[in-house]
């Protein structure tokens, strides 16, 4: 289940695209107290290759017509996957019922006219039902449309059998059921139309046998015959429990709903409780394990000497160090020892070396030293760092002030900026990423995924890495990202601070991911006090087509600082009015 990123853990992705060759895990930096410079970071792990999810098109709100593979959000997704196994079970009941009908037609005494009638209607609804049972074998053709001619077909063939058998006997029942079964189908508006019918089909019938018109043709009809008053009570009973039938299946239905939301809702609360909780006990663990000496300590390593450590991960270690010429502080970051083996770990500690390395400004961690690439223990020395993350602050404060948001969003972006002009994509960028320093400058972490310029991904295996909660719909996607893709990171990071939530969350990753890549968050200004003009702002830097967003970080930077104060460029409405036309945001229920 998917951990609050603020809580230092990065989530195994699924490609949404064919051909996908695994999922990468890159375990997000721990957070560590103020004095630290973050980097002991988990391995980024490939696990083992598995078929490629795919995830279709929404659903439209009428007729939810997902594909098998569609990921269950809702209540009402739940009731729509039984529903379409209830419908072909319902189909093949019907078979058996109009096959049972036809064996007994000519063992009943009825005239040859009806029993012609009762043969021909059993056998086409037999017909038209196969059809739509294999039709419906594929839940993307299932659709409320299709499920009202179906009904329709079956409820004037359940009244040919009316009036074959009996009106006035119990066979009326067999209309109940199907009505019943209507109305606990999400096409509320189709039902309402076959019950209409049916209720039509019956009185037509019964009122004329009432009128005297003709007597009940019925097998089953009673020999003596019912007084009108009596044949219309009788009638008037039949239509009333029609109705009846639906209705209690449409009070069933919405029970049901209530039932499965409360459950989700209480399992959401319980999985943010033991989210909560688990943070808690890493915190702890944290600070009990830090300001220690280490397996390194007082031991020189390159041209720095190691001092305490200033935290630990999976990947390797952090230590307190200093030039042993300069004296000038240092973090110096090594990998664990049992890693040392792992040529891919080792590659993605040099890569982060590599690109860190590579970039010459103020917002992103300074290298000073690495080692070579043959090295026997390999180091990245950085600058020593004193402040906090952004993580530790959101877990501080829900929601930071505009003017703080501005300058993330600023630095941050000037140091993507920065990075795209020498061709390296961050990658993962979130909250842990970001630092503050006691300066007040907010500084870009952790290149150990990064791509740089036109290599190869190699160290992913194809794969797709990243933190749902804030990548790129193109990365969930395993699409070939740029600059852009880390100018959206930002955005949503924004996001996240201005209104004190994630822009996606979900159950698991690949509800997280559909969501991604196919839906937008909720309106910012309808969980935040917050202008519309930051509405239209961030649904350019969060639009799913790279070409639509903003096309530099000091871009999305000064169109957020206008739209706060409500002044955004009138071209930027539009074209954000443009985007939410074809993909609006998400409203709260």
């Amino acid at each position: 289940m998917p951990k609050d990123d603020e809580g230092g853990t990065s989530l195994a992705t699924v490609a949404d695209r064919p051909g996908a060759k695994g999922i990468v895990d890159p375990d997000a930096t721990a957070d560590m107290p103020e004095g630290h410079i973050p980097g002991a970071d988990v391995p980024t792990r490939t696990v083992a290759q598995r078929p490629p999810r795919t995830f279709p098109t929404p659903p439209t709100a009428a007729d939810h017509p997902e594909p098998a593979n569609f990921t269950l959000t809702t209540a009402a997704d739940a009731l729509h996957n039984e529903e379409i196994d209830r419908t072909r079970l319902f189909i093949r009941l019907g078979w058996a019922i109009s096959v049972g009908a036809i064996g007994v037609v000519p063992l009943l005494p009825s005239p040859m006219p009806m029993r012609i009638a009762m043969v021909v209607a059993m056998l086409f609804g037999i017909v038209v039902s196969f059809g739509y049972h294999q039709r419906f074998a594929d839940p993307a053709k299932y659709s409320g449309e299709a499920l009202q001619k179906l009904a329709m077909m079956s409820c004037i063939n359940a009244h040919v059998a009316v009036l074959f058998f009996g009106v006035f006997t119990m066979c009326p029942l067999i209309v109940v059921i199907g009505f019943h079964f209507l109305g606990r189908t999400e096409a509320a508006r189709a039902g309402k139309v076959v019950v209409i019918v049916g209720c039509i089909c019956y009185a037509l019938i019964s009122g004329a046998i009432v009128a005297g018109l003709f007597d009940d043709p019925g097998v089953f009809a009673t020999p003596r015959p019912l007084g009108h008053v009596t044949q219309a009570i009788g009638a008037g009973f039949v239509l009333a429990v029609y109705g009846l039938a639906f209705i209690t299946g449409r009070v069933f239905r919405g029970q049901s709903l209530i039932a499965i939301d409360e459950l989700a809702r209480a399992t959401r609360v319980t999985s943010q409780r033991e989210a909560l909780m688990a943070e808690l006990r890493a915190d702890l663990e944290r600070a009990l394990r830090i300001g220690g000496p280490g397996r390194y300590t007082d031991q020189t390593v390159g041209a720095f000497k190691l001092g305490v450590v200033l935290g630990r991960g999976a990947m390797g270690e952090v230590y307190e160090a200093v030039h042993t010429t300069t004296s000038e502080p240092a973090a110096v970051k090594l990998l664990r020892r049992e890693l040392l083996s792992d040529a891919t770990t080792v590659a993605r500690f040099l890569r982060e070396a590599k690109a860190s390395g590579a970039l010459a400004s103020p917002y992103v961690v300074r290298v000073l030293d690495a080692s070579s690439d043959d090295a026997a223990l390999p180091y990245l020395a950085m600058e020593r760092l004193h402040g906090a993350t952004l993580a530790e602050l959101l877990r501080r404060e829900s929601k930071l002030a505009g003017a703080t948001v501005i300058e993330v969003v600023r630095h941050a972006g000037a140091g993507i900026d920065a990075a795209a002009a020498a061709g390296i994509v961050h990658r993962d960028l979130k909250p842990q990423n970001l630092f503050k320093t006691n300066d007040g400058v907010w500084k870009i972490l952790d290149f150990g995924v990064a791509t740089l310029g036109e290599e190869a991904s190699n160290l992913t295996q194809g794969g797709v890495v990243g933190t749902p909660s804030y990548m790129a719909p193109e990365q969930a996607q395993g699409k070939r990202v740029d600059g852009r893709a880390d100018g959206y990171a930002i955005a949503a990071v924004a996001y996240r601070c201005l209104t004190g939530r994630h822009p996606y969350s979900g159950t698991d990753t690949p509800t997280l991911l559909y969501a991604v890549v196919h839906k937008m968050p909720l309106r910012p200004s309808s969980i935040a006090e917050l202008h519309s003009d930051v509405d239209a702002c961030l649904a350019v830097a969060l639009a799913k087509n790279p070409d639509d967003r903003f096309a530099t970080g000091a871009a999305f930077a000064a169109a957020l600082e206008a739209a706060l104060d409500g002044s955004l460029d009138p071209a930027l409405r539009k074209r954000a009015a443009a985007l939410l036309r074809k993909l609006p945001w998400e409203e709260p229920s």
